[in-house]
């Protein structure tokens, strides 16, 4: 998969549609519970958004549309209070992306904070401006898991 710009009238490129998405996961993660508007973040997303979250992940499984979505970030927020995705690097091909960054996260409980790489594949509806489907890779797994005090596993 190459790095391509070619857009048609009135698309947006992925990286702007990433972009938005990002901002708006941000500050969604950071907020309490009581305060969490998902108004932005829901916006950046198709209404029949698909997330595939690893199973050995706290908040594995599948998440199918916006409810879906809520579900699933409820989940990490619960999990994390600050979540950055940095030093992006965007290939994509029309509408299919993958994004190499880093994700620096902070457990919410306990405040560590860990920084490891992140790779999604992520497929965007240029010209609506939403992501349609994310499936993140990520690299430690198991540090994440230690970090909310669960074993590998979820034991």
């Amino acid at each position: 998969m190459a790095a391509t710009n070619d857009l048609s009238k009135g698309a947006q490129t992925a990286e702007d549609v990433l972009t938005r998405f990002y901002a708006a996961e941000r500050v969604y993660m950071a907020s309490p519970a009581e305060k969490r508007d998902f108004t932005d973040l829901a916006h950046t997303l198709s209404p029949d958004v698909h997330i595939h979250q690893s199973p050995d992940m706290p908040y594995g499984g599948e998440y199918k549309g916006h409810e879906g979505f809520l579900k699933w970030s409820e989940a990490m927020a619960t999990c994390f209070d600050r979540m950055e995705v940095s030093d992006r690097q965007v290939l994509h091909n029309g509408n299919e992306v993958v994004v190499t960054s880093t994700l620096r996260i902070r457990v919410r409980k306990s405040g560590e904070e860990l920084v490891d790489p992140l790779i999604q594949w992520v497929k965007v509806d240029r010209d609506a401006g939403t992501i349609k489907e994310i499936r993140p890779f990520y690299w430690n797994v198991r540090g994440i898991n230690e970090a909310l005090g669960r074993g590998m596993y979820g034991q």
